[in-house]
């Protein structure tokens, strides 16, 4: 429904688009979801399993309300304008059109400033070191500056605006007066460095080399996980008011509020205004009682007119009947195919709401991606959330780099307008600007910050209940809690195995509920490491031609700071002590047991956490392509080939006992040739290969269509490997795991062994838990094999190489054999879900301290190869990625 909105015009005539063939009405500057909210349609897409979505985070975070939009994929209905005439379908393209166009060359900018995010952080942030003679650029990815709480309207012009929508204009004006260029449909998809801030700015890449960096990235809202939480028509408060304030539309003409905190009181006042029936406001804190005037006083103190502001929200929904229910939740939401009935707990029992539509709100978790990418310092709040690591003025440990708003701890938009303008005059000082604090500033900090302690006193409340099994848990990959609780560990080691977190959001819609379901974890390790791109970027927009990347090769300390598991008690004796938890050493223990051995194996972190599950999972049968020099002298790759056949056979049995298939697929491999010289070296490897009982051979160009259409035309041929494949590594390595256990094999996780003694015919093991004794051992520690082998003198020929493994959007079933590509780097596949796995040799690095860490040219050089083999990579997007450190032999 279309809000009443007295004393707003449209900014023009209205239009029509089509949307599932239906014509749906539309004014200028409104999204596609608030068109199709204003006349009730809520569900914009159905899931692979068939779900019905809506919109939910409303800001582009969750990536839940994709729809199809003149052919290109994964458009998100909440960010995308409509148009006249535009064709909007909520089934995924069978020919998805290209994303982007691409550039020959990457743009770059090097201004004394950028600042990411153009909230109220950023903005105040911008506005003062420009004033002070810096040259500012701001970033944003909305379609307008003035982030969630200075939104402006979208689709309306306002006659007398209100305060909170004048504050943004205000805030805008000054920046423009200023001269900060703020730039619009940003996206920030990596940050290498503090100078090398990658960004695709409406559709083109630019690559900016800013002198001080200032993140002010914001916060979305925390998800809450309940029964029926999928269901369009439920979202989170921020969506909601996002609908009602800046489009003036609802999605039903009943609603519900429900979670935390005064957001919800003036949402509900806001719909109620606007013609909306509130069925009930459901506050999760109790009610305050006669002690609460202290903290009410001290708020009116430190801030009268928010203070008069909740007085008012209250006392407009008492006189309007709305029931404001303290110490109240919801339970369940229900209903066919869209939202029809909440289900609630409040102090009188059980309650059943008849509405169309739920906002829920329990607080704000940081976007600390960028600022972690960066290798800056966090910790974990109270509530389990991780904050940046900051000074009074914003800075971090990272020179040059500033992280201050709700994108680097919650503390509301006063925080983040003083907190800016104090980090803005901060980041002018270190360009040798002239610009010292001034006491108005700090003052207001204090003041803002005294409200924020207030407020919360008053609406201190439990944090929301872990979800029962049947939830889902991970709206993404659709995983129940009960599957993830089955997959036990850590929230990092439960990803791996069951995929939560993985998806288009990036782990955003659901790392508080796993921390919910699984415990909290001490520090940044409980955390996934973020990885470029830090959110879903067209591929095509950021491909580039490069030179093949060199390995990059290390011998790193222990990564501690990225361990989970909690140190494990001293173990038993053993009969064969296995070190690392990888594919191989689970392996190792697997066989040793069955084979009726005490086999104990030792991981310092949590099994498989490492490349086992972070691997492409390709099953390769011929040499790598990059393997092969042209002569018959053996190396290492070579004299292991007669094993790959066997190996693959193995991984079928393994499958076969574990009682599921692990997605094994094996339809053949490819190498392909673009030139007749490269054709007869694959002549030659083939050869090579065919000698030590490999069969391949070479297939030319009609052929090679027929194997795969969807290569480009113009190939000259490729080799072509029948028993080649791929698989699905996180499976694989589950399920290793749980047959080593199931044949008697003891896992001890958190074990590190810190010492090796030969003590008679067998050895004595050291652990920070004490020592006890094992017959032999086997070193199976991958990345630290040879700081295993150092402990008894023993110099291991491997080094450490970092592999860049990249994820796209599911795309229609295209491709089903394993590609290569002969002299480049190349690895190609199709999973099941129809998601690409890009890799093939290019390489990232380590940091001193072993945490993987991403090359922004192996990035755009991996996809420009693969873009050059399948051209429908460039209607697709990348998705958050992953890196695989791997040993190989000097």
């Amino acid at each position: 429904m279309r809000l009443h909105s007295p004393g707003l015009a449209p900014l023009g005539p209205p239009f029509t688009f089509r949307f599932d063939g239906a014509e749906i009405p539309a004014l200028p500057g409104e999204t596609i979801a608030a068109a199709l909210a204003a006349q009730g349609v809520v569900t914009l897409r159905h899931t692979a399993a068939g779900d019905p979505r809506g919109v939910y985070c409303g800001m582009g975070a969750c990536w839940d309300c994709v729809v199809t939009v003149e052919g290109r994929g994964g458009e998100r209905a909440c960010q995308v304008k409509a148009a006249p005439g535009l064709e909007v379908s909520s089934t995924p393209p069978s020919h998805p059109a290209p994303l982007a166009e691409p550039a020959e060359a990457l743009e770059e900018r090097a201004p004394d400033l950028l600042v990411v995010g153009a909230g109220p952080a950023g903005l105040s942030a911008a506005i003062e070191a420009a004033r002070a003679g810096a040259a500012v650029v701001v970033l944003d990815e909305r379609d307008a500056a003035g982030g969630q709480y200075l939104k402006p309207l979208a689709a309306h012009q306002a006659a007398r605006p209100d305060a909170q929508h004048r504050r943004g204009d205000a805030l805008r004006d000054e920046a423009a007066a200023a001269g900060v260029a703020v730039e619009t449909g940003a996206l920030v998809w990596g940050a290498f460095a503090r100078d090398e801030v990658a960004a695709v700015l409406r559709g083109r890449a630019v690559l900016f080399r800013p002198r001080q960096l200032l993140l002010a990235p914001g916060a979305h809202e925390r998800p809450v996980a309940l029964p029926g939480w999928t269901l369009p028509g439920v979202m989170t408060t921020g969506a909601l008011q996002t609908l009602a304030r800046a489009g003036r539309v609802a999605p039903a003409e009943r609603v519900v509020v429900a979670g935390n905190g005064p957001l919800n009181l003036q949402l509900a006042c806001e719909l109620l205004a606007g013609g909306v029936q509130v069925a009930a406001v459901l506050e999760a804190a109790p009610r305050p009682g006669p002690r609460a005037w202290r903290a009410a006083l001290r708020m009116g103190l430190a801030a009268p007119d928010l203070a008069w502001d909740g007085t008012r929200y209250l006392l407009a929904l008492r006189r309007a009947g709305v029931p404001v229910l303290w110490h109240s939740r919801a339970l369940a939401c229900e209903g066919e195919g869209r939202l029809q009935r909440v289900r609630a707990a409040t102090p009188a029992g059980e309650r059943v709401f008849v509405a169309g539509a739920l906002a829920l709100h329990h607080g704000f978790v940081p976007e600390t991606g960028l600022a972690r990418a960066l290798g800056a310092a966090h910790r974990a709040n109270a509530a389990g959330v991780l904050e940046t690591v900051t000074d009074t003025a914003g800075r971090t440990d990272i020179d040059g780099v500033l992280a201050i708003g709700d994108g680097a701890a919650p503390g509301g938009a006063r925080v983040a307008l003083a907190m800016g303008r104090i980090a803005g005059r901060a980041a002018a000082r270190a360009l040798d600007l002239a610009a010292p604090d001034r006491a108005a500033d700090l003052a207001a900090l204090a003041r803002a910050r005294h409200f924020q302690v207030a407020l919360w006193r008053l609406f201190a409340a439990p944090p929301p209940a872990a979800p029962a099994d049947a939830v889902l848990a991970c709206r993404c990959e659709e995983v129940t809690a009960g599957t993830i609780r089955t997959a036990g560990g850590t929230a990092v080691a439960a990803r791996r195995a069951t995929r939560a977190g993985m998806g288009a959001c990036g782990g955003r819609m659901c790392a508080s509920t796993l921390r919910d379901i699984l415990g909290p974890a001490a520090g940044e390790a409980g955390f996934a490491a973020p990885r470029a791109p830090l959110r879903p970027v067209p591929a095509a927009a950021i491909w580039r031609q490069q030179p093949a990347g060199e390995a990059i090769y290390a011998t790193p300390p222990a990564p501690r700071r990225w361990l989970t598991a909690a140190p494990a008690p001293l173990p038993r004796d053993c009969a064969t002590l296995v070190i690392g938890g990888g594919i191989v050493g689970l392996s190792a223990a697997l066989f040793l047991a069955r084979a009726g051995e005490d086999v104990l194996l030792a991981e310092r972190g949590e099994p498989g956490l490492g490349a086992s599950t972070a691997n492409a999972g390709s099953l390769h049968v011929q040499l790598l392509a990059y393997a092969f020099d042209g002569t018959d002298a053996p190396g290492p790759l070579a004299e292991a080939l007669a094993m790959a056949p066997p190996a693959v056979a193995l991984w079928k049995q393994l499958a076969a006992d574990a009682g599921e298939s692990l997605s094994i697929r094996t339809e053949g491999g490819l190498i392909l040739a673009d030139t007749p010289v490269a054709l007869d070296w694959l002549r030659q490897k083939t050869a090579f290969e065919r000698a030590r009982g490999i069969a391949a051979e070479v297939v030319g160009p009609e052929e090679l269509r027929g194997i795969a259409p969807a290569l480009r035309p113009g190939l000259a041929g490729a080799s072509w490997c029948p028993q080649e494949g791929q698989m699905d590594p996180l499976r694989g390595t589950a399920a290793l795991l749980r047959l080593a256990l199931a044949a008697g094999a003891r896992i001890a996780t958190g074990l590190e062994v810190t010492a090796l003694e030969r003590d008679g015919s067998g050895w004595r093991i050291g652990t920070p838990a004490g020592r006890f004794r094992a017959g032999r051992v086997i070193n199976a520690a991958g990345p630290h094999a040879a700081a295993i082998g150092a402990l008894v003198g023993e110099v291991l020929p491997v080094r450490l190489v970092v592999q860049q493994v990249i994820a796209t959007t599911a795309a229609p079933p295209t491709l089903r054999p394993l590609v290569q590509w002969a002299r480049r780097h190349l690895s190609l596949k199709q999973t099941e879900s129809g998601q690409l796995l890009i890799g093939g040799g290019w390489p990232g690095r380590l940091d001193a301290d072993g945490a993987a860490r991403l090359l922004r040219g192996s990035i755009e050089g991996n996809l420009w190869v693969a873009g050059q083999a399948l051209p429908l990579l460039g209607g697709l997007r990348v998705l958050p990625r992953r890196t695989c450190i791997s040993t190989v032999a000097r």
